[in-house]
């Protein structure tokens, strides 16, 4: 079913231009949708109501059958800060369709680069505000906290911002991806030196953790905010969703069981040593310590778990994953 026809409301949201002479920051949003009738207004809607930034929203939708496609083709012949991508042609994937913006639209000459889910609702500073955490640190990337949110209204804090660690970019990323904003130069780099350039970075899954990892394998500086700027919108088809729970908490320890979770930490640990020069050494050591096998091995990769992790939960889980042999 296609979505009702939300133009004028949509363009009654849009922040107004200011002065010539008090240039507002232009930030491009990039947004990945498949099957997202039920949320796309209201996230296009709040991304468009972003107070103190001059948003433009470029949409790559990856095979819809629910008629967002339509819908988008629509809105964006009737509004000209929301941009429709040709489809692509490469199977279908979350992390493939952010490597797909990234590579094609022309969000080079913006002051910075936002990823947006479908499904969540921003609040109206989020972008206004991650700009400037983004010039204060001198940093390369922001993302943070959400607000995890389920139908009947519940909310739920989910903290991303616990201390970051030696090592914690090479088993987790810094929060989901669509919190993220970024340096258009980084970005510029990630494209030609870390996609186009390393053998099966493009394969790799989760787009936001691979950001992240690059960000930090090389030393730059990457802000995870504390203050929540965003609706976490949680459903039956979320790609990853909010660590909060039983249920979750299962789902990833099954992917620890079944050696999924090693496998993806084994692929970045090989992209990051061919990214970052120098630093090779200490990507090796880890890639050797994870490798070997032995109950001294294990007890010595435990003994490290503090510096693979930020939460100390999450520490603490992966010490035991280690102890046990689940690795």
């Amino acid at each position: 079913m296609v979505p009702p026809n939300n133009g004028p409301a949509l363009e009654a949201s849009i922040s107004p231009i200011l002065p010539s002479n008090q240039r507002i920051p232009r930030i491009a949003v990039l947004l990945a949708s498949m099957n997202g009738a039920r949320w796309l207004p209201d996230q296009i809607r709040s991304i468009l109501d972003q107070k103190g930034v001059d948003v433009q929203i470029f949409v790559s939708d990856d095979g819809s059958s629910d008629g967002s496609f339509e819908w988008l083709q629509l809105l964006s012949q009737d509004h000209h800060r929301v941009r429709l991508l040709p489809r692509r042609q490469e199977p279908s994937g979350v992390g493939s369709n952010f490597f797909y913006l990234m590579e094609t639209a022309p969000w080079q000459d913006f002051d910075a680069v936002a990823l947006a889910d479908q499904d969540d609702i921003w609040f109206d500073t989020k972008l206004e505000r991650h700009l400037r955490l983004l010039q204060e640190q001198q940093s390369v990337g922001v993302s943070g906290n959400v607000l995890a949110l389920w139908p009947g209204g519940r909310t739920t804090l989910v903290r991303k911002n616990d201390p970051q660690t030696q090592f914690d970019y090479l088993f987790e990323s810094s929060g989901p991806g669509c919190s993220f904003l970024l340096q258009p130069s980084f970005l510029q780099f990630f494209c030609d030196k870390v996609l186009a350039a390393i053998p099966g970075a493009r394969d790799f899954e989760y787009h936001d953790w691979l950001l992240y990892a690059a960000a930090r394998s090389l030393k730059h500086t990457w802000v995870i905010d504390e203050v929540p700027c965003m609706y976490y919108r949680q459903h039956d088809h979320n790609h990853i969703g909010a660590n909060v729970g039983v249920f979750p908490a299962l789902k990833r320890m099954r992917l620890v069981a079944n050696k999924s979770y090693r496998s993806r930490v084994t692929d970045l640990i090989e992209i990051c040593k061919r990214l970052s020069g120098q630093s090779v050494a200490r990507h090796r050591s880890i890639q050797r310590l994870l490798r070997r096998e032995g109950l001294w091995s294990r007890v010595l990769r435990a003994r490290q778990a503090s510096q693979f992790r930020r939460n100390r939960r999450d520490q603490l889980a992966l010490r035991f994953f280690f102890l046990l042999g689940w690795w």
